[in-house]
């Protein structure tokens, strides 16, 4: 009986990370100012404006519920309900001097504030956020950590916040908040880095409640007021980086019973930016680090040298935005399909996409400022932790019974020179261990993530079972390989859609992820009907270029040979 209550708790708690929202000066009246949002609950992700009076001023922590739904958003100064007005008693956050200062603009620390569900209790959620001031030897500090606690059961459903800047830490320098699964699968540790040296304060959120603050000193010690005290987890949970920008990267394995580092191994990089990002890939064995904005590098943690293994996956190609500003690079963060997102050390609306983190190499493929915002986003980046992480199974702390049964998801991609041939990109989570691919040809694979070639377009039911002692999961889509127009299937009314628009210097044409076009097409008109601009496009996202193009209205057709997949307006604004 308890253990048919507790796995639906592991199973369900998938989606908190699935919005993520971006965009500034709302009040501007350019029309590359507002506010952006990317949806993680569709393949690829789709992408839209959104308008609201709340701005993101690189402080960012967005809460959904385990479906996906999104739940309360803060800028670090105040926390919006899901109709995007101010929760009940949502003002007033990390109240001082630059609260007071930015309170139009949002909060401007970095990896500053993230939101968790209390464990068993899934409508109430604890905010962990940093407070920024001014310090007598460092000038600027993150001196407080305070938490704030949304009851979600509140106000018919839209949430309430009952409880609101409880001093948790005070009087020190902190760089920033994260969290990581305890090792009983239900449980969140919680650090909180010290900037200028190598220790930590971390609590233990149970459903009793927060637990600590206790306090931990990782080796080897270090001191040096540049530090920006940046330290993520694998996906995993079983390594943790420590960035140092003037020193490089320390990694450590990590105890998720006890929440101790262990075995340090360095990586110098000296004469480093500030700033810069640092992720790890799905499958824990990759790291990739932005420490100049000009390059992004990857680390193979797997190898016996892991120094020596560092290559250059990607050099900013010297793109600049519609606003005349560098898209080079800066932040990263794992998203929930597994790809990489960064953005960028300026107020641009371009984000960057490792498209396959798991990959070595050059082979991740680092696809440049791929993706376009709606509107400018001015340095903000998400900030999560890993909501898909179980028990640490066999661990001494492993002792609540939840286990890891996995759960079954896939992303698919197609091949640019054989429309055939898709490669399938494994998202499962909860540790499974042997997979079984169905291709829906009488063929089948048990490799990780293979890559498949059709014998002749179709449609196709495509189902991945994953599984490991515990339990199987199966996962299935159907999947539109260039069908023509009699033998499709009723067409989707949102197969192609464009973002943003209207645009400026260019759009992005997303087709469905589950239609994979032969050539698919578009072709671009002017007012009075000549055809001004054509391009291919592949199933995701496509970005077309309208420089040249005069403002004013187009009308857009996308076609895969016989079949029309959509058409509409765009507008180009200059």
């Amino acid at each position: 009986m308890l253990l048919s209550l507790l796995f639906p708790f592991i199973c369900l708690a998938q989606g908190h990370d699935h919005v993520w929202m971006y965009g500034y000066s709302a009040w501007a009246v350019e029309d590359y100012f507002g506010g952006s949002v990317i949806d993680f609950n569709a393949e690829p992700p789709t992408i839209f404006r959104q308008d609201k009076e709340m701005n993101f001023n690189t402080t960012h922590a967005v809460m959904c519920d385990s479906f996906g739904v999104l739940k309360f958003y803060t800028n670090g100064i105040a926390i919006n309900d899901a109709t995007h007005n101010t929760m009940v008693n949502g003002s007033g956050l990390s109240p001082g001097e630059y609260a007071t200062q930015y309170e139009s603009e949002g909060y401007f620390t970095l990896n500053s504030a993230m939101a968790l569900p209390v464990p068993n209790k899934p409508n109430l959620y604890m905010l962990f956020h940093l407070k920024i001031e001014h310090h007598p030897i460092y000038i600027l500090a993150n001196t407080t950590l305070y938490l704030t606690v949304v009851d979600m059961d509140k106000n018919d459903g839209l949430g309430e916040v009952v409880a609101k800047n409880q001093e948790l830490l005070t009087n020190g320098r902190f760089g920033i908040v994260n969290a990581i699964k305890h090792g009983n699968g239900r449980d969140w540790w919680v650090y909180i880095t010290h900037e200028v040296e190598n220790n930590y304060s971390y609590f233990l959120l149970t459903p009793d409640g927060l637990q600590g603050p206790f306090y931990y000193s990782a080796t080897p010690s270090f001191c040096c007021p540049l530090s920006v005290g940046q330290v993520i987890f694998s996906p995993d949970g079983n390594k943790a980086a420590r960035y140092n920008v003037q020193l490089g990267v320390y990694f450590y394995d990590f105890d998720r019973c006890t929440g101790e580092f262990s075995n340090p191994v360095f990586i110098p990089l000296p004469n480093g930016d500030l700033g810069g990002g640092i992720a790890f890939s799905p499958n824990s064995r990759f790291f990739y680090l932005v420490h100049d904005p000009e390059n992004i590098y990857q680390y193979d943690l797997w190898a016996n040298d892991i120094e020596n293994s560092k290559v250059i996956v990607a050099k900013w190609d010297g793109f600049f935005s519609i606003v005349g500003l560098r898209t080079s690079f800066l932040e990263l963060q794992l998203g929930p399909d597994g790809r990489i997102y960064g953005n960028s050390p300026n107020s641009v609306a371009h984000l960057h996409v490792i498209d396959q983190p798991n990959k070595k190499g050059l082979d991740c493929k680092v696809l440049q400022h791929s993706l376009e915002l709606p509107t400018l986003n001015g340095f903000t980046s998400p900030h999560f932790p890993n909501y898909r992480l179980g028990p640490k199974d066999g661990s001494p702390c492993d002792t609540l019974g939840l286990d890891n049964h996995p759960v079954a998801k896939f992303r698919c991609s197609q091949d640019s020179t054989d429309y055939l041939t898709v490669e399938f990109t494994d998202q499962s989570t909860y540790e499974p261990n042997s997979w079984s691919w169905f291709f829906g040809d009488g063929s089948m694979s048990q490799d990780t993530s293979p890559v498949h070639t059709y014998a002749q377009p179709g449609i196709y039911e495509v189902c991945l079972v994953a599984s490991n002692d515990n339990s199987s999961s199966t996962y299935c889509k159907v999947l539109e390989i260039a069908t023509s127009a009699t033998t499709a299937p009723n067409q989707p009314a949102d197969l192609v859609s464009v973002f943003p628009n209207p645009a400026q210097s260019a759009t992005n044409f997303r087709l469905g992820g589950d239609y994979l076009p032969r050539q698919a097409m578009l072709t671009l008109y002017s007012a009075t009907g000549q055809p001004v601009l054509t391009q291919r496009l592949m199933a995701g996202w496509s970005v077309v270029g309208l420089e040249g193009l005069a403002k004013g209205m187009y009308f857009w057709e996308v076609r895969d040979g016989d079949r029309r997949l959509g058409a509409g307006k765009l507008v180009k604004v200059e």
